[in-house]
């Protein structure tokens, strides 16, 4: 009975780390998953933007080119002369 009691020990302790690991595996999908929806409130928010906005600033917020941000300029290719 005792070796059966230390077995049983010996196995949830074992186990434990492997338990630790999937909560905090399940914490990472919420922290992901609340992460998503605070993202697309604030997308929300900024697109929503024009709509408060007076007239006359429209052109100013349009013309911040805020969808161009992460993007690098094309390079032209050079023409030979000939």
């Amino acid at each position: 009975m005792k070796k059966f009691v230390i077995l049983i020990a010996a196995t949830i302790f074992a186990v434990s780390p492997a338990i630790a690991a999937k909560k905090k595996s399940q914490e990472a999908k919420e922290a992901d998953e609340i992460a998503k929806q605070h993202d697309n409130t604030l997308r929300a928010l900024r697109d929503s933007l024009p709509l408060i906005l007076p007239s006359w600033s429209l052109p100013v917020y349009f013309g911040t080119h805020m969808d161009e941000t992460g993007k690098k300029p094309e390079k032209s290719a050079k023409k030979k002369k000939m």
